[in-house]
């Protein structure tokens, strides 16, 4: 079966089951988590696979990954979703399926993504400077992700849903050599 219509289908699944709205935000934190969690622990995914590890511990490794091991974090109805989705031998697509709950979270309640790369992390002013440039250009919630490139070399570049605003240094030395080469 497809991974895309597997991971599509389980999300959805996980989102109506959610119901209310601040349900469904705990959960969308917990993916967020869990997509943090997996991206510094490959061997995640490995445990995951492994058929000789009890379908017991895997569901306590999601929900250590998911962060609801910790006191006062546990979210009944996203408990039951790992339980399901272990029960039916879906762990290998629970990366695919977290990073689908988040894109229909985002559809669902209007709200879009904003990247902001930069070669070195911004400073608090610098970000909401850049935070303020984005909401103006965007009728939608925003929510934003910082990554640093050094690769850059300077500049920022920003992307507000299918917009690209490229201001960076890298991409300015590249024009400068097209000119010359034309030359």
């Amino acid at each position: 079966m497809d991974e895309g219509l597997i991971s599509r289908r389980y999300a959805k699944a996980l989102f109506r089951y959610a119901g209310d709205r601040e349900t469904r935000h705990s959960i969308y934190g917990k993916m967020k988590l869990f997509q943090e969690t997996a991206a510094r622990h490959p061997g995640l995914h490995k445990a995951l696979l492994n058929p000789m590890l009890p379908a017991k511990t895997k569901e306590e490794l999601l929900a250590t990954a998911t962060g609801m091991q910790a006191a006062g974090q546990e979210i009944p109805a996203l408990r039951q979703w790992i339980c399901l989705l272990i029960r039916n031998r879906r762990e290998m697509h629970v990366k695919a399926i977290a990073m689908m709950y988040e894109e229909i979270y985002r559809a669902a309640y209007d709200i879009s993504r904003v990247t902001v790369t930069t070669a070195v992390p911004l400073s608090t002013t610098m970000r909401e400077k850049v935070e303020a440039f984005a909401r103006k250009r965007s009728e939608k919630s925003l929510e934003f992700v910082y990554k640093v490139e050094p690769s850059i070399v300077g500049g920022i570049i920003l992307e507000v849903g299918s917009q690209q605003y490229d201001a960076s240094v890298s991409r300015k030395l590249r024009e400068i050599r097209a000119e010359f080469l034309k030359k």
